[in-house]
């Protein structure tokens, strides 16, 4: 758990009534979700003071359990899960409640956004999401968690093979634990072969944006081996995703309404450092790839010199 102020809440003993919680990661709203369960909850009489509710719940059953007092306890445990996909007559109906909840209940309220502005209710807000430079450290405690050390290059090494989203960082950590090493190196990692996944190009994508040159490279070669990808494919894909990078850039990171939840969020996060004059070179060099893989008779050397290309994004700044 990353929010200390959360972290002090606990150490007081959850003195608040309703808990929002949100994050555009779901391990983590679990994660506090499975600490919320063991400080609020008794084991004996958890079955009698623990309820659960989505989206899919009908509101007044929510009411009812949080309004019920508790058995043999002092309070009850009510989780509201996925509160951004409640419609706004549902919110209606639980409004009462939430500007006036029981003490004798603690709920907790699990989102993937922020609550809206309008929503001034008497709850404490905490935001679970976590940086991308944080995540080195977040990796490090997450293993230490499983009795396992992470060596500063298996961290670098494993944010090269998956990248930077949590729940595959965090898959890959559950498998190293099962080996039963106690210390993992960089060389642990590249000899893992749990490492060799199927990429996509969007894998490939993001690693060009986010200026990964080591991760990029490995994607490629991974696509190239076996023939699982040809070239004319891996170009094609690339142009149509920087396409949609481009109209997110031309929208001002307003989402485009075909574009999947996970790929405007990992896009949007780079906007601020692109400029037109790095869209006019990507594009060239995307047209002069498609030249030379119809022309030159060697495919996969001219994806590899497009990656240099794309990698340049520093040098026309």
């Amino acid at each position: 758990m990353q929010n200390k102020t959360l972290l002090k809440e606990f150490e007081k003993g959850l003195p608040g009534a309703i808990y929002y919680l949100w994050s555009e990661e779901s391990m983590f709203l679990e994660e506090s979700l499975s600490k919320f369960s063991g400080a609020v909850l008794d084991p004996d009489n958890m079955d009698f003071n623990y309820d659960r509710f989505d989206s899919s719940s009908e509101p007044q059953e929510i009411l009812n359990a949080a309004s019920t007092l508790p058995f043999m306890a002092q309070r009850r445990l009510v989780v509201v899960k996925d509160f951004h996909q409640f419609k706004a007559p549902a919110v209606k109906v639980l409004t009462p409640y939430l500007n006036e909840p029981s003490e004798s209940t603690c709920m907790v309220i699990l989102s993937q956004k922020a609550p809206k502005k309008a929503h001034n209710f008497k709850w404490k807000t905490f935001s679970l999401n976590i940086r991308e430079n944080d995540i080195p450290a977040w990796l490090k405690n997450a293993a230490a968690g499983k009795n396992l050390k992470l060596t500063n290059d298996a961290v670098e090494s494993l944010i090269e093979f998956v990248g930077y989203d949590i729940g595959l960082l965090m898959m890959e950590v559950d498998k190293l634990a099962l080996s039963g090493s106690g210390t993992i190196t960089g060389k642990d990692i590249a000899a893992s072969a749990s490492m060799m996944r199927t990429f996509t190009p969007f894998d490939l994508l993001d690693s060009l944006i986010s200026g990964q040159k080591t991760r990029a490279f490995r994607i490629l070669k991974t696509m190239f081996s076996g023939s699982s990808m040809e070239a004319p494919v891996i170009l094609g894909t690339l142009n149509w995703h920087y396409k949609q990078f481009y109209s997110l850039w031309l929208n001002k990171g307003r989402r485009p309404a075909k574009m999947r939840e996970k790929t405007f969020r990992s896009l949007k996060s780079h906007l601020p450092s692109f400029s037109e004059r790095h869209f006019l070179h990507i594009f060239k060099s995307l047209h002069e790839a498609d030249l030379g893989i119809k022309t030159s008779g060697r495919p996969e050397l001219e994806i590899e010199v497009l990656l240099i290309k794309l990698l340049q994004k520093g040098a026309l700044n």
